[in-house]
């Protein structure tokens, strides 16, 4: 059976353990999975599809099937409500909950990264160190950042970096260091989700209250196929790795930008309609 602690997402979890079986059994299928959940077959495909979430009533069930402990269960159940959460408020309370029921390094991490992006301004006062000579004037900080913010909440902000191992306070001064939280672990997903609403609600800011040589915003509403949006999405990876490149390239920079690069669907596919 797959660590269940490794998964965030109860769907890539329940592929990954049919995977196994099916590695064991080829000749196992989705149907004898129905089987042994007693659930109909074009049920337990949608779940697994993702069309079709897991009621309360069906987790005893997925448990049995699973073999789970009585900590794996709840843990278990926790990704369900992390997965159908709508309100945010929802969904960091069951990731936090999750993080709970983890031990270990990876709890570490993870508590670590979600602190990071908790708050917008983290990553702008990091930001603001690589660029600055910044030698503890936290009114002068604060008031660096658009919209500003008080000096208690940057002096906070740099006690966590400081914490996270990300700046290094000197005798005269702060200095940032290479250190960083990973991005690449299946957690990222779930904390980078509460910064991505800050830093999009900062934009709808951006977009009504700073001039517009300040500011470059477009958008196209395109259609692609599968085959289509795959190539768009290496697009913007390619794009991000430029975008690294000039600002590392940059031996003037004097200002922080966000920029965010967004892509989603506004349809279901023609077929569906």
């Amino acid at each position: 059976m797959s660590n269940i602690y490794g998964y965030i997402d109860y769907i890539e979890y329940l592929q990954a353990d049919y995977k196994k079986r099916k590695q064991k059994n080829s000749r196992y299928s989705y149907r004898a999975m129905a089987e042994k959940l007693g659930l109909n077959s074009s049920t337990v495909v949608r779940i697994m599809n993702g069309k079709r979430g897991l009621s309360k009533s069906m987790i005893p069930r997925f448990s049995s099937y699973l073999q789970l402990s009585d900590k794996e269960n709840r843990y278990f159940s926790q990704m369900v409500v992390f997965r159908a959460a709508r309100s945010e408020h929802t969904r960091v309370a069951a990731y936090r909950e999750l993080l709970a029921l983890r031990n270990g390094r990876i709890k570490t991490i993870s508590e670590k990264q979600y602190q990071f992006y908790e708050e917008w301004y983290y990553t702008a006062i990091r930001e603001i160190l690589r660029i600055s000579d910044f030698k503890g004037d936290f009114d002068k900080l604060a008031q660096t950042l658009i919209p500003a913010i008080t000096a208690p909440q940057a002096r906070r902000a740099v006690d966590l970096l400081i914490k996270l191992g990300m700046v290094e306070k000197l005798s005269s001064s702060y200095s940032v260091t290479s250190a960083n939280i990973s991005t690449g672990e299946v957690w990222e997903s779930a904390a980078v989700h509460n910064f991505q609403c800050a830093v999009a609600q900062k934009a709808l800011e951006a977009l009504e209250e700073l001039p517009r040589e300040e500011r470059d915003f477009s958008t196209m509403t395109m259609c692609y196929s599968s085959k289509g949006i795959q190539k768009a999405k290496e697009i913007l990876k390619r794009t991000r790795e430029e975008l690294t490149r000039i600002e590392e390239a940059d031996e003037e920079k004097d200002r922080v930008f966000q920029i965010n690069l967004q892509l989603f669907p506004l349809s279901r596919p023609a077929k569906e309609i």
